[in-house]
């Protein structure tokens, strides 16, 4: 097993909470980086890169809470904020020799605010792990306990206070750090589009 790669995997879900428990100077009031927030997003990518020969489609659906803010700065006129970010995965794979990823996954996300904090673009990447119902297929994934690794960008818009809607980019990479031989692991990129609410 790649234990360097595995440990810096495993770091960034600490980072998220360390960050989720450091403080944070309030906003305003009617700020929604000052909230937590509730996120449902679906998605759809398709295999990249060179890792494996199967051209797999996966569905994530996933399910996530993001913590208030706990660092900020302005940039441009405009806030910049830091939030920490924990989901829950479940991917149905519409072609490939699995069936099902299910997984955990946090990190960081920084959120650029623009005037009327009525819409921000947004950033953020992180890491957890889970599992999918291997096959022993050449190509496919080789065993069922599998890290994963994400990063994703996006807009992010209020048409109420409490209520967002968003649209952005998700890439995903699946793999067992190479507790197997071969291991291809797999890698996605396609459109996110999700529902926030604050609570």
């Amino acid at each position: 097993m790649n234990l360097p790669a595995v440990t810096k995997l495993l770091l960034l879900p600490c980072f998220a909470w360390l960050g989720a428990c450091a403080p944070s100077a309030p906003l305003g009031a009617s700020h929604p980086a000052d909230q937590w927030a509730a996120d449902a997003e679906s998605g759809v990518v398709w295999q990249v890169g060179h890792h494996t020969p199967i051209n797999y489609v996966v569905l994530p659906q996933m399910l996530s809470a993001r913590t208030p803010q706990h660092a900020r700065m302005v940039l441009g006129g405009h806030d910049l904020t830091l939030r920490a970010r924990f989901s829950l995965l479940v991917e149905p794979v519409a072609r490939g020799p699995e069936s099902l990823y299910l997984g955990c996954a946090a990190g960081p996300t920084l959120e650029y605010w623009f005037a009327g904090k009525q819409a921000c673009a947004y950033a953020g990447a992180g890491g957890g792990c889970g599992v999918i119902d291997s096959t022993g297929v050449a190509g496919g994934q080789g065993q069922d306990f599998t890290l994963n690794w994400y990063a994703t960008s996006g807009l992010r818009y209020y048409p109420k206070d409490n209520l967002a809607i968003s649209a952005g980019v998700f890439f995903q990479h699946l793999s067992n750090g190479g507790a197997t031989d071969p291991n291809p692991g797999l890698d996605g990129l396609g459109p996110v589009i999700g529902v926030t609410g604050h609570f």
